[in-house]
């Protein structure tokens, strides 16, 4: 059995896991473990099937899914439209596919690239293809807790005084 510890915050090994996917689990953590070790100054996370640093992805909001091209190509095609081209290492899909449109999980190379891509993500709005695409940093999941929480709370006030704008 695993114990709770700082390596394994972001891996779950359940009792009713396939032997297959407790072993990914295990070689995830594993290249978790090596990378933090090669690079201890930097900070390093599972996202998906992969070990990333922290801070160099993005998600991308909003984005359809077409079938004449693929998510990379998409993705480039935004990107070039904010008149930036990072190093993209990573471009997956998140959820099910369904009705809704899902949410596309984009690792960059650096830091400094998700900084730059996001300072000019409000350009969106002002386009006609991409007015409905928003972009946001990858956060982990109390992150995405908290601020969930803080967005209930500007409705609830936003109910309580319609005439005013919370932000």
């Amino acid at each position: 059995r695993l114990k709770e510890s700082e390596v394994f915050q972001t891996v779950i090994i359940k009792r009713d896991m396939t032997a297959d996917k407790k072993a990914d689990s295990r070689a995830l953590v594993a290249k978790l473990r090596e990378k933090r070790e090669l690079e201890p100054g930097k900070v390093w996370r599972i996202r998906g099937d992969s070990v990333v640093e922290d801070g160099t992805s993005l998600i991308v909001f909003g984005l359809q899914e077409t079938t004449g091209c693929t998510d990379q190509e998409s993705i480039k095609s935004l990107f070039s439209h904010l008149d930036e081209a990072p190093v993209v290492s990573k471009v997956e899909r998140l959820g099910n596919s369904g009705d809704q449109v899902r949410p596309v999980l984009v690792v960059l190379s650096t830091k400094e690239a998700v900084r730059n891509v996001l300072g000019k993500s409000a350009r969106l709005k002002e386009s006609e293809v991409y007015q409905n695409v928003s972009i946001a940093p990858d956060r982990k999941a109390d992150e995405r807790a908290v601020k969930g929480a803080f967005r209930e709370k500007l409705r609830a006030k936003g109910d309580l005084e319609p005439g005013k704008v919370w932000r």
